[in-house]
């Protein structure tokens, strides 16, 4: 396994910075080795700040985790939900069906870019770590939830939509990051085919007579 790359060590950080670079290392590593295979000396090395500083700033692993995915889905580290999330209302409030499925690719593509990897790594540790196991259940739960929210506000905007808000939900969980890396990381796709190809699978699965033109 290739080595952590080293960045300079940084003897004096600005108060308040540390859990910022903290986080971002570990959104690397996580993203590129693995959970279960980076160790508190990679974070603070990859950091560029003393090993005690990661649990004085941040926390034990499994806390740097649970912030490393938040953040990742969330876009950054403001304390608020992604369904209060201005691009998330949009997609949801959005009164015409097929707009709302296109703006709800842009947001699943972008979510994708920041959070896949390593969401990857969290269902991977998942299997045999207990901790980073009720952060899976969790993550599930809450992106449950919030397509949920998403497929009721659709079938209530036009009677195109193929299924009940269940099988809406189910289908755009199945749509996930599994997909966003099978596609674009394994496959060799740019991001924008990706999203291309989500916004008119997503329109051909759910709403009767598109028009693909």
């Amino acid at each position: 396994m290739a080595d952590v790359k080293r960045r300079p060590y940084r003897t004096t950080i600005r108060r308040g910075d540390a859990p910022e670079l903290i986080c971002g290392a570990a959104h690397r590593l996580f993203s590129e080795k693995g959970y279960l295979a980076t160790s508190i000396e990679d974070i603070a090395t990859e950091a560029g700040v003393a090993r005690p500083t990661i649990f004085t700033a941040v926390g034990p692993k499994a806390t740097i985790l649970r912030l490393v995915v938040d953040q990742a889905l969330a876009g950054d580290d403001a304390p608020v939900p992604i369904a209060q999330r201005p691009w998330w209302r949009e997609a949801v409030d959005e009164p015409d069906a097929v707009r709302s499925i296109q703006l709800h690719a842009r947001n699943m593509c972008m979510i994708n870019q920041r959070a896949a990897p390593v969401l990857r790594a969290l269902e991977i540790a998942a299997s045999v770590d207990t901790e980073a196991r009720g952060l899976w259940e969790r993550f599930q739960r809450q992106r449950h939830d919030g397509l949920n929210e998403f497929a009721i506000a659709l079938t209530g905007k036009t009677t195109r939509v193929r299924y009940d808000e269940n099988t809406v939900t189910d289908t755009l969980c199945m749509l996930a990051a599994d997909a966003y890396l099978r596609l674009v990381r394994d496959a060799g796709w740019p991001v924008e085919r990706y999203q291309d190809w989500l916004t008119d699978a997503l329109l051909r699965l759910l709403l009767d007579e598109h028009d693909n033109g």
